[in-house]
């Protein structure tokens, strides 16, 4: 042991030491070291009786200062470590500067101004079709047949830890008189493959505890194998509920049909999370769509509606190589980003692009140059091709400084094909890689647009100088005129097809851009909570939004404009090029528990028969979100839809609950 290492020790800092331990180690030697050392010493939380499944939590260290962390593989509060030894924090902010500094590239910066990073957030799930089928046995004797000698000993150190976790747990189960069909089935699996849906469900949540993901990706490409038709209700339940315990996002389901897709709806009655992401067909039973329709005018948001034929088709043409046996294994991971099941390395958003912003400084420093609307036009779009060339140079320029200086043992061990390929997960490992960028502000940006293309080059009711001062000013005639154009959202074609060449243009880009350490960039369109911090960014816009007022929350249209109903509003939203928004662009959409059930179906089917991708749904009414808002004690259930997932709306910040209360909501 090193002298670093024993210093962690001395001061109860195990996992820490871990990656001190072995001199001179390579990241994947260092990381598997830290994993095995947390995995024979972390604390067990206390089994809870009657429960089917342990644990019901991911690896909790309890009070040390350093903690694993599945996208960033650690997390240190430098707080708590410096009470404990100074020289400690000093010696793990300098290991954090070489191994976890990843975000800190020399890229271009000019166009970045215009984004925000998520931190290097990755969404991903464990291969659970082969650790369930095949157990983790067969894992390890793949391992011991690997030539690269590095990554060979750090996994098999790696899994030294897992099974004294493994042995650690029968043995706190025995001592808690626990269920015995829980230990009969843990001392089968996860090494052996399953046998039964119990087993199955026992395995997976085994392994997820391990990864410590927060998705759980396609749950229908393994469970259904093992079901024979028994009430699987209770254990959905709670492999659901442990879930949501940790924060999970969500969990797909779908296309193939059955009593136990119900299962899965009725096992998340009531909750916000994990969100189900229904996979839908053509031809998807009435009995399905009755219950999900049912369980979304229910009011708890779930589930959203996923176009299976549109989003395998265009997988399949993005990927021209992959099987469709892969494609097959789709899952939208945290909110919506698009994944191959235990196959993929991919962002959880790597970069948000703020469109209304780089439309708003082109606007204001060259409108008065442009004799056309055109010409205002096309300087806009030259500018946000330069502003995501800056954001491409980017990620690439971290992902490829991660995958030097980092390493992530449990998502090399669980992502196929990284023990056949033997590389890590960041280092090209996976099957398929692709970073994920997201944009913001594009309907508003359209609505401006419009504004300006009409009042300034149609009916020249102001000059660029006059029209940026009404706009500052927020001059009540401009107001009025402004709500007088064109507008996105109500089925206007001049709008729709001004939306539908910039979002081609704008996709396409991405889609032909490189990433240097995998397969490309596969752009998402949704807003998470950035629609709020990405409103503050701006000033006031042409399309009379105020300065910091939230952008639009999905690519639905701008709060308020959706005038002419819902039919009209999703018209618009097919018109917005989704072909290459491969990662999934998110509607919302917001009625009332009076809206027609079998109207509610038609809107879905109509969106997308018309190439729509992924609508998601707020089931409730205006009174009761304001009620909410005044009252919190009295709504702590009320589940709403936000920027692509699901959240309790007293928990939202009060920006949020604003923006959700914003929203048109149809009656239908």
């Amino acid at each position: 042991m090193t002298n670093t290492a024993k210093l962690f020790y001395d001061i109860g800092e195990p996992f820490a030491a871990g990656f001190f331990e072995i001199e001179n180690a390579s990241p994947a030697r260092a990381f598997c070291r830290a994993y095995r050392r947390l995995l024979e010493l972390v604390p067990l939380p206390k089994y809870k009786p009657h429960d089917a499944l342990y644990p019901y939590r991911n690896l909790d260290c309890g009070d040390w200062a350093v903690n694993p962390q599945y996208c960033r593989q650690y997390w240190a509060d430098m707080g708590r470590l410096r009470s404990k030894s100074e020289e400690c924090e000093q010696i793990f902010r300098e290991f954090d500067k070489k191994h976890g500094d990843f975000l800190n590239v020399n890229s271009r910066a000019d166009g970045t101004r215009y984004a925000a990073t998520l931190d290097a957030w990755n969404h991903s799930a464990p291969n659970f079709k082969r650790t369930v089928g095949e157990g983790l046995n067969s894992y390890e004797e793949r391992i011991r047949q690997m030539k690269n000698d590095d990554l060979r000993e750090a996994l098999l150190d790696l899994f030294v830890g897992i099974r004294t976790y493994h042995k650690r747990m029968i043995e706190h189960l025995e001592a808690s008189n626990a269920e015995e069909r829980l230990i009969s089935a843990l001392k089968k699996v996860p090494f052996e493959p399953a046998q039964t849906a119990y087993e199955a469900i026992v395995s997976c949540n085994f392994v997820l505890c391990l990864d410590g993901c927060d998705n759980i990706g396609f749950i229908d490409g393994w469970l259904p194998k093992y079901w024979k038709g028994e009430d699987l209700t209770k254990e959905l339940r709670c492999l659901m509920m442990r879930l949501a315990y940790t924060n999970n996002w969500s969990v797909t389901i779908g296309p193939e049909y059955s009593e136990l897709t119900k299962q899965y709806l009725n096992a998340t009655v009531g909750e916000a999370r994990p969100m189900i992401e229904l996979r839908t067909t053509p031809d998807m039973p009435d009995d399905i769509w009755e219950a999900a329709i049912e369980r979304v005018l229910s009011g708890d948001g779930q589930p959203a509606f996923y176009n299976e034929n549109a989003i395998q088709e265009r997988l399949q043409e993005r990927f021209a190589s992959a099987s469709q046996e892969d494609i097959y294994q789709f899952a939208g991971m945290g909110c919506t980003e698009t994944n191959i099941s235990g196959m993929t390395f991919s962002g959880g958003i790597d970069i948000n692009l703020n469109v209304l912003k780089v439309f708003d400084e082109v606007m204001r420093k060259e409108l008065c140059y442009c004799n056309t609307f055109d010409e205002l036009y096309e300087k806009f779009m030259t500018r946000l091709k330069e502003a995501q060339d800056d954001v491409i140079c980017f990620i690439n320029d971290y992902y490829n400084k991660r995958s030097e200086i980092s390493f992530a043992p449990f998502r090399t061990l669980f992502t196929d094909d990284c023990i056949a390929n033997e590389k890590g997960y960041y280092s090209g490992g996976a099957r398929y890689t692709w970073a994920t960028p997201s944009d913001s502000g594009i309907p508003n940006t359209i609505d401006s647009l419009l504004v300006v293309k009409e009042l300034v080059f149609e009916r020249k009711e102001y000059t660029a100088e006059e029209l940026i001062s009404a706009i500052d000013t927020r001059d009540q005639k401009f107001l009025a005129l402004s709500r007088s154009c064109h507008s996105y959202g109500v089925g206007d074609d001049v709008a729709d097809e001004l939306i539908n060449d910039l979002t081609k243009r704008f996709y396409t880009h991405y889609r032909n851009a490189k990433l240097d350490v995998g397969d490309g960039f596969l752009p998402t369109s949704h807003q998470f909570v950035r629609h709020i911090d990405e409103g503050f960014a701006v000033g006031n816009t042409p399309d009379g939004r105020k300065k910091g007022e939230p952008v639009a929350d999905s690519i639905a249209a701008v709060n308020g404009k959706a005038v002419k109903g819902p039919t009209m509003m999703l018209k618009s939203a097919a018109s917005f090029d989704q072909s290459m928004v491969y990662s999934i662009p998110v509607l919302n959409l917001s009625i009332t528990r009076k809206f027609n059930s079998n109207v509610l179906r038609s809107l879905i089917e109509g969106y997308f028969e018309m190439g729509g991708t992924q609508i998601q749904i707020t089931c409730t009414n205006r009174e009761t979100l304001l009620d909410a808002k005044k009252n919190p004690d009295a709504h702590r259930d009320l589940i709403v839809r936000v920027g692509g997932y699901s959240h309790y709306f007293t928990a939202l910040s009060n920006e949020l609950q604003d923006a959700v209360i914003a929203r048109t909501m149809f009656e239908g």
